[in-house]
C-alpha cells in the first residue's frame, strides 16, 4: 500500500445520506455541547500556526466528514423551522379550538405568512399568530417579529378575538415593558408599518404604550401551557 492508498483508507467517510449525516453530527455533539465545543476550539486556536491548526481540528473532532454531514443536514432540513411551526400549531389546535369553533381559512402552517393569509390561524371566532422561538437574550429580530404580529392582530377589525401564542414569559414582558418605539420594531416590515400608520397613527408610540392602549382584545398565551409535556420540557 503506497502513501496515497493509506491516505484514502484513513480519510473520513463522507456521509452519503441523511441518516449517516445525523449519526456523524450526533457523535460530534455527544462529545460536548456545541457551544462549548466551538468555544474550546476558539481558545485552542489563539496564537496557533498551521501545524497547530491541524492538531486543533483533530482534538476538536472536526474533519471533512463532519463538515459534509453538516452541509447535508442543512440541505435536507433547511426548512426545519417550518416543520417546528407546523407541528406546534397542529399539536396546539385541539387545546385551542373551542366546542363548535371551526377553521375558516386554510391555515398558514409554515413559518411566515403569505399576503393571502395574513394570520397563521383564522377561525369563525378568532385570528391567531404562533411564535415557536424560545428567546435566549439576543432577540432583536424576535422582538420585531412578535411586535409586528401583535400590531397586526390588534389591527384586525373583523370583531373576532385575537390570540398571540408565544414561548415563555419573555415576549409578553417585552411587549408590556419596552420603551422601544413602534418605528424601530417595524422598520424591517414595510407592509406592517403602513398598516400600523393607517390604523394607529404615529410609529413614535412606544411598544409598552401601544400594548397598554390598543391591544385589550388580544390575548398573549404561553404555549408551554398548551403543548404536550414532552415538548414543553424542551422549551422551558
Amino acid at each position: 500500500m503506497d502513501a496515497a492508498d493509506a491516505h484514502e483508507t484513513d480519510a473520513p467517510r463522507m456521509p452519503d445520506d441523511l441518516g449517516a449525516a445525523v449519526d456523524t453530527l450526533a457523535r460530534f455533539i455527544h462529545r460536548a455541547p456545541l457551544t462549548e465545543a466551538i468555544a474550546a476550539m476558539e481558545h485552542d486556536l489563539h496564537g496557533a500556526d498551521a501545524a497547530h491548526a491541524v492538531r486543533a481540528a483533530d482534538t476538536g473532532g472536526v474533519d471533512a466528514g463532519l463538515l459534509a454531514a453538516a452541509l447535508t443536514m442543512r440541505e435536507s432540513l433547511g426548512r426545519i423551522n417550518d416543520l417546528i411551526h407546523a407541528s406546534g400549531i397542529l399539536l396546539a389546535l385541539p387545546h385551542v379550538l373551542e366546542e363548535g369553533e371551526t377553521i375558516a381559512r386554510r391555515p398558514s402552517l409554515g413559518a411566515g405568512n403569505d399576503p393571502g393569509r395574513p394570520y397563521d390561524l383564522e377561525t369563525d371566532r378568532r385570528v391567531a399568530e404562533f411564535k415557536l422561538a424560545r428567546w435566549r437574550g439576543a432577540d432583536a429580530m424576535r422582538k420585531r417579529q412578535v411586535f409586528k404580529d401583535l400590531a397586526m392582530l390588534a389591527a384586525d377589525r373583523s370583531g373576532r378575538r385575537a390570540d398571540l401564542f408565544v414561548i415563555g414569559p419573555e415576549p409578553a414582558r417585552f411587549l408590556r415593558t419596552s420603551a422601544t418605539t413602534a418605528a424601530w420594531a417595524l422598520d424591517r416590515a414595510p407592509g406592517a408599518l403602513r398598516t400600523f400608520e393607517s390604523v394607529f397613527g404615529s410609529t413614535a408610540l412606544r411598544v409598552r404604550e401601544f400594548t397598554a392602549t390598543h391591544t385589550a382584545h388580544v390575548r398573549i398565551v404561553d404555549l408551554c401551557d398548551v403543548l404536550p409535556e414532552a415538548v414543553t420540557r424542551l422549551l422551558r
